[in-house]
């Protein structure tokens, strides 16, 4: 009995402190428009289980902790809410629906607009969409988020740039890159910047909204806003991750086995004489022991990011500082790349009517690629190779060589690939890059008078590279010849000064906003190279006054471009919404009569929601129409090239070899502006309470005036001239979806998809009724970036051996189309068997995201598709297709035999004229990446340890991808001597603030 009543006081002690420990909230969730409540909305104890339900009139009842307490208030067809609550009992909570997150603001160039009013097609992505995969470069972030930018890696070697272009390819022979405008600055580099100190990306795609920067807006404009200070006390935030990657996707080469088969049973199967192995070799094929060189050069790498900031103010003043690092190691051995950031921001008002501040950037990264042969080599020498010299069996049969301990040609016979260790060393091949780069901006904002602003800003940009790419003894290219290497120093600077007046005014209905731009921007760049060879002894590009001088040179190369804009932004009764922009640039490129264009748009929007036929329904909330013309150019003409420009060449003169000048162009002072004209139609619409929300596009764009090598007659004593001849169509659809699957009080799933489908097609070629031009595979009627061939059918079988004799072949040669069946495959230019087969531009692109809420756990997943791309295999035809006794190649190339009548890969064994047809891949692939999987800490536990914020998180990039194309990877089309393998990245991270 005496226990009972001790423990019954012991329940009713702990209850006493579990109810003193509580306390009880009350409130009512209304909406901010009308002050109605909200049904069904649920409010959260952020990292804690109690949770409430508003009744039909929006009130709720809730249990909470004391002490402070966040909330998270949400509700279907409303923007979340974080609700901070001290000491309060009662509470009235406003939520804001999501059709008014279109009064965010976005930076459309020269100013801002809420996205709302914006009559231009463009995307916005904010930090954390940037930053959701955790890229080392900041161009990743838009691949699969932006409708209508394809985003292409180089390669998957340790910080290679990726390529960025918008609404298709408008050029030929010039740049197809979106002018990059980072905090101001024209033309800076987006590859030099940190994801994580970027706070927005805002993509402009139609010609309405590129016209405002003119002469460089064909190609599409992203404008990148780095993040600043808030006021408030420091804020001190870390985000960071430490990984492996691990090598994925790696085509599989032949075992010892199976190369032995190719290069000697089957050999004479077929009649001809067996591959003769030296004693090494043979030592190998007994033990059945295969070297697999791929897997000797190559090694998991680690991957780290780590960065820091520091931000806050006060009313009038505002800062941010930030430091980051990036190590990411190759898999291919010592090779990597490293960067270094800091970024500092100052923002002050210094009185009611002047405000100034800057933005500072500097970037520093070291990049090591190592060889450009090793990995090939890896791929290629044979599996019965022997790595280490002490292992060979008789190095002397094959002249062998001990090199640092290898057996430089790995006990073979045949010596075309040397040890692929030795050309891995560091002390045998060498090819680093080393930059910095600096941005700097500076402004003043004057409020004269209500309504009417000046600004005027000062940006600069200094980027130098040092690239030193050294050849040792023992390198592929030197094969036991002195070293040799190459050094150059590029140098480019560049200014922009932009002076912006803008007017804003409203008056009953009316709204009216004008912007007045003057704006002047320079760039020089300069180069500097030498070549040296004969070198005595292992000194990289440190001691070229001891070698032979093979060729060196200099350059520098400036350009200016002066602008004035006008732009008029109109609006009624904020349902009508007009643009009208024009823009007058001159170019120092061209020639006079031809530096100054011009360049207009116009673009309205009809608010259809807002009109009075749509107030009495609840399945639309935002509807928006939208259309625009606008004519833009493409500045990035070639310094010089309206200019004749004079060769250095020998002659003969008079017996006596002599060195002179002699005319290498013709000059051509007509040359113009490329010119692009668009339409497009854009919808924008938010529907289920905005459940569902979106945006379609539909656009023409053609660009005019291409600058091309025109052929002349070659009595002219040249064969061509630079001159504005050829027309190309871009014209497509573009989808974003925005979608709120489930919304539960402790659940959420929400997806984000885009879809870009572009149809490219050169409309006219050199303007005189040309409609080939094979040597450039350019024809009219089909997509540039094409690939022009012999049509692959197959494999010539032995049933075929008749039909197969009429073209000169055998069983087991490649098949290819008889275009005009005259029994004769032919490429001249009367009779050509060759054809269009397909293009390197994509069909269509697709990206999804899908994130997944509950409790204090997050998911996420990315897809990304692509369909339509045709390569030439650049690996198939050469590293992995080299049939025969000297190279390994792929184990799943099934290679035609009597015994095995393939039809999918020829005989190794016969003449194979043909051969090259076969490559032609289909590199559509699906991706699934950026696995994320992320827990954030109780407010309670980031209460005690005085964190703002806590979140740990492990996420897998690159683990699957699916495709029917045989290369490394189907993104690009890989040559592997300029590669690394591909690689599954898993991390580890941790995002804290306080």
């Amino acid at each position: 009995m005496r226990k009972v009543f001790l423990l019954s006081m012991l329940l009713c002690c702990l209850v006493g402190i579990a109810t003193a420990q509580t306390r009880r909230l009350t409130g009512k969730v209304v909406n901010n428009e009308n002050g109605s409540g909200l049904s069904g909305a649920s409010i959260l104890v952020k990292g804690a289980s109690q949770a409430a339900v508003t009744d039909q009139d929006g009130k709720f009842a809730i249990t909470i902790p004391t002490g402070n307490v966040v909330l998270v208030v949400s509700s279907v067809g409303f923007a979340s809410k974080e609700i901070t609550v001290t000491n309060q009992t009662s509470l009235s909570i406003n939520l804001t629906s999501e059709s008014n997150a279109l009064d965010e603001v976005v930076v459309v160039g020269y100013g801002e607009r809420k996205k709302k009013d914006v009559t231009g097609a463009m995307s916005s992505l904010q930090s954390k969409d940037i930053v959701r995969s955790n890229p080392t470069m900041a161009a990743k972030a838009i691949q699969g988020q932006v409708a209508g930018a394809t985003v292409t890696k180089a390669s998957n070697r340790p910080g290679a740039p990726y390529n960025i272009t918008i609404r298709g390819e408008n050029t030929i022979n010039n740049s197809t890159a979106p002018l990059i405008v980072i905090d101001g600055l024209m033309g800076g580099d987006i590859n030099n910047l940190n994801p994580n100190d970027i706070q927005s990306m805002d993509v402009l795609k139609d010609a309405s909204s590129t016209a405002i920067y003119g002469a460089r807006g064909a190609n599409g404009v992203v404008i990148i806003t780095t993040k600043k200070g808030v006021s408030g006390k420091p804020k001190v935030s870390y985000d960071g991750y430490a990984g492996i990657k691990y090598l994925a996707h790696v085509p599989k080469l032949r075992t010892t086995a199976e190369f032995y088969k190719l290069a000697y049973t089957d050999r004479i199967a077929a009649g001809l004489p067996g591959t003769v192995f030296t004693i090494a070799e043979q030592a190998k094929i007994t033990a059945n022991e295969t070297t697999n060189w791929a897997d000797v050069a190559t090694d998991p790498g680690m991957q780290a990011s780590h960065n820091i900031s520091v931000s806050g103010g006060s009313e009038n003043t505002t800062y941010r500082f930030s430091a980051g690092y990036l190590n990411e190691e190759g898999n291919v051995l010592y090779t990597g790349f490293k960067r270094y950031n800091l970024n500092a921001g100052l923002d002050s008002k210094i009185s009611d009517r002047i405000k100034a501040g800057f933005t500072s950037y500097i970037t520093y990264s070291d990049q090591n690629w190592g060889s450009q042969e090793s990995l090939r080599g890896a791929f290629r020498a044979r599996p019965t190779g022997t790595i280490y010299y002490k292992d060979l069996t008789n190095p002397s049969q094959n002249g062998d060589i001990n090199v640092n301990g290898l057996a430089i040609w790995m006990g073979i016979n045949d010596k075309q690939v040397p040890n692929p260790l030795s050309d891995i060393d560091p002390i045998t091949s060498k090819l680093q890059t080393k930059t910095i780069s600096a941005i700097v901006n500076a402004y003043v904002d004057i409020n004269i008078l209500k309504g009417l602003n000046f600004r005027t800003s000062l940006s600069g940009s200094h980027i130098g590279q040092e690239i030193g790419d050294w050849r040792g003894t023992w390198s592929k290219s030197q094969l036991a010849n002195k070293p040799r290497t190459q050094l150059d120093n590029k140098k480019t600077q560049s200014y922009t000064i932009d002076n912006i007046l803008t007017y804003k005014t409203d008056f009953g209905k009316h709204k009216l906003d004008f912007t007045a731009l003057q704006s002047a921007f320079y760039q020089r760049d300069e180069l500097a190279t030498i070549a040296v060879k004969d070198l005595p002894f292992n000194s990289y590009w440190y001691a070229l006054q001891t070698g032979t001088i093979t060729a060196q040179g200099s350059s520098l190369v400036e350009r200016t471009l002066s602008s004035y804009m006008g732009r008029v932004n109109y609006a009624y009764d904020d349902k009508y919404l007009l643009t009208i922009t024009g823009r007058s640039d001159g170019a120092s490129q061209l020639a006079e009569g031809n530096k100054w264009a011009f360049f207009p748009s116009v673009a309205a929007g009809w608010k259809i929601s807002s009109e009075k036929f749509m107030q009495n329904q609840n399945l639309i909330s935002n509807l928006k129409l939208r259309v625009s013309y606008g004519e833009v150019g493409n500045s990035t003409v070639n310094p010089y090239s309206t200019q004749a420009s004079l060769l250095n060449t020998g002659y003969d003169f008079d017996g006596v070899a002599a060195t002179g000048f002699a005319p290498l162009n013709l000059a051509n002072k007509d040359l113009r502006w490329e010119r692009s004209k668009e339409l497009n139609f854009g919808l924008d619409f938010s529907i289920l309470k905005s459940r569902l929300s979106g945006s379609i596009e539909v656009y023409d764009r053609n660009t005019v005036d291409l600058i091309l090598n025109q052929k002349i007659p070659n009595l002219t004593g040249f064969s061509q001239v630079t001159a504005n001849v050829g027309k190309i169509q871009n014209k497509g659809i573009e989808l974003t979806l925005n979608s709120v699957n489930i919304a539960k009080q402790d659940f959420k799933w929400t997806t984000t998809l885009t879809f870009t489908k572009n149809n490219n097609k050169l409309l006219e070629l050199y303007g005189d009724g040309q409609l080939v031009d094979k040597g450039n595979n350019l024809f009219v009627g089909f997509p540039i970036r094409g690939n022009f061939d012999y049509q692959f059918a197959g494999i010539w079988q032995l049933a075929d051996t008749t039909a197969a004799k009429v073209y000169k072949q055998v069983p087991g040669s490649v098949r290819v189309v008889d275009q005009n069946g005259d029994n004769l495959i032919s490429s001249t230019n009367a009779i050509d068997d060759r054809t269009y087969l397909g293009t390197q531009l994509p069909n269509w692109i697709m990206g999804m995201t899908n994130r997944f809420n509950y409790k204090n756990f997050d998911l996420s997943f990315f897809l990304y598709y692509r369909n339509g791309v045709q390569y030439r295999n650049s690996t198939l035809s050469g590293t992995f297709g080299e049939l025969g006794t000297r190279y390994n190649s792929l184990a799943s190339l099934n290679y035609w035999t009597k015994d095995n009548p393939s039809n999918t890969y020829f005989s190794p064994y016969v003449a194979n004229p043909y051969r090259g047809a076969i490559n032609y891949q289909d590199a559509s692939f699906l991706r699934i990446s950026d696995i994320t999987f992320g827990y954030t800490l109780p407010q309670s536990l980031k209460n005690r340890l005085k964190m703002s914020n806590a979140r740990v998180y492990a996420q897998v990039s690159n683990p699957f991808i699916f495709t029917k194309y045989t290369g490394f990877d189907p993104e690009f089309n890989s040559a592997i001597y300029q590669d690394d393998v591909p690689s599954i990245l898993v991390t580890m991270g941790l995002n804290i603030s306080f």
